[in-house]
């Protein structure tokens, strides 16, 4: 790359560190585009994107191995360290037939769990020691980031083997009470299956999957969480009832009885979150978390999925909140208005009769 080119991507990635910004997209046509608190916005100055420019930007982020994986599958994701002054998630891909790339800024300092002003049911995740935890939540919605504080919160408390597989390694975590090993899907092992299937022959306490998103992926994360080890998975859905309704769906009619056996046998939780505007700017976290109360196991073993809803608005004492209520007690609180509040609700209807009286009870988050 040209010494112009280099010193232009170089101000665009440093304006994006200091801004804060979450996201910077770089299209044809286009400035610069960052997301603050959950808002685009072009960074000012900044010239429009050229294909040319684009195309040079791309190829300095990759290896000679990974350009030739670009040209062949398209699309890939990498993780890019900037000059000791941050770590970005980089993901270059194709639209139009030309270069996009889109830059997820990642945080130097994985959070303490206590900090995420989740519910109170979360911090027990880290005390756990078998069984699967699922975070859930769409993208940008801080799921990996919650992820990473349990780990974090196990490794500082708690003498274990703990193996993350990931597709790219995001937080890099530092050894501290336990031995964290970092698997990186295409680098470190050729897929989420393999490596899956080794930690069942190795001595490992606790696994984070990254990506569950397919058979060949749940079915062996729920054989090791049913080996008596602690899994945490990932997945890119938006309310506890989808996610198990995703995972159940996923396999065949003939062995979704033995899959809704063992998510049933071995859930310890799902958190599914958000991240909704905050009243004055910023954005605040919205969670709906769902425990294996023995109702819980039942409707999941006998597929009555549909009625894990009533069971997350009714069932507060066993630490369970649903989004619905999350959002009613924002609301409450002047947290978020209740504008914003409606438009990510669940269910409208309910919500606007929570806010208007119908059910004043509260969410104790407390303290993790």
């Amino acid at each position: 790359m040209q010494t112009t080119d280099q010193t232009t991507i170089n101000r665009i990635l440093t304006q994006a560190a200091e801004y804060k910004a979450s996201d910077l997209h770089l299209s044809i046509g286009n400035p610069p585009i960052v997301r603050i608190d959950g808002k685009l916005k072009p960074l000012q100055g900044e010239q429009v994107m050229t294909p040319d420019f684009i195309a040079k930007v791309a190829h300095s982020f990759l290896t000679e191995d990974q350009q030739k994986f670009l040209e062949q599958e398209k699309e890939i994701v990498l993780t890019y360290t900037f000059q000791s002054k941050a770590r970005f998630k980089i993901n270059i891909f194709y639209q139009k037939g030309y270069l996009n790339i889109s830059l997820r800024l990642i945080p130097d300092k994985i959070p303490d769990l206590k900090n995420l002003d989740l519910p109170e049911a979360v911090g027990k995740f880290a005390k756990l020691s078998k069984g699967i935890i699922l975070i859930t939540g769409p993208f940008g919605s801080g799921r990996t980031t919650t992820a990473f504080a349990i780990i974090n919160e196990i490794n500082k408390t708690r003498a274990e083997h703990i193996v993350t597989i990931e597709k790219p390694l995001e937080y890099l975590i530092v050894n501290d009470k336990s031995i964290v090993e970092q698997r990186e899907v295409g680098r470190d092992t050729k897929s989420f299956e393999q490596a899956l299937n080794l930690t069942l022959k190795e001595d490992v306490n606790v696994v984070m999957v990254s990506e569950m998103d397919k058979p060949s992926i749940i079915d062996p994360a729920l054989e090791v969480a049913d080996s008596g080890r602690l899994v945490i998975g990932l997945m890119n859905t938006d309310s506890v009832m989808k996610t198990v309704e995703r995972i159940i769906e996923s396999f065949s009619s003939d062995e979704q009885t033995g899959i809704r056996a063992k998510l049933a046998d071995n859930l310890q939780g799902i958190l599914t979150q958000r991240l909704i505007p905050k009243a004055g700017g910023g954005r605040v976290v919205v969670a709906e978390i769902l425990t294996p109360s023995s109702a819980v196991r039942t409707v999941i073993k006998d597929g009555a999925i549909s009625q894990l809803n009533n069971i997350l608005q009714t069932s507060r004492d066993d630490g369970m909140v649903s989004l619905d209520n999350s959002l009613a007690e924002l609301v409450k609180l002047g947290t978020i208005s209740r504008d914003d509040a409606l438009k990510y609700a669940a269910d409208k209807d309910i919500l606007s009769a929570s806010l208007e009286g119908g059910d004043r009870s509260t969410i104790n988050y407390g303290n993790l």
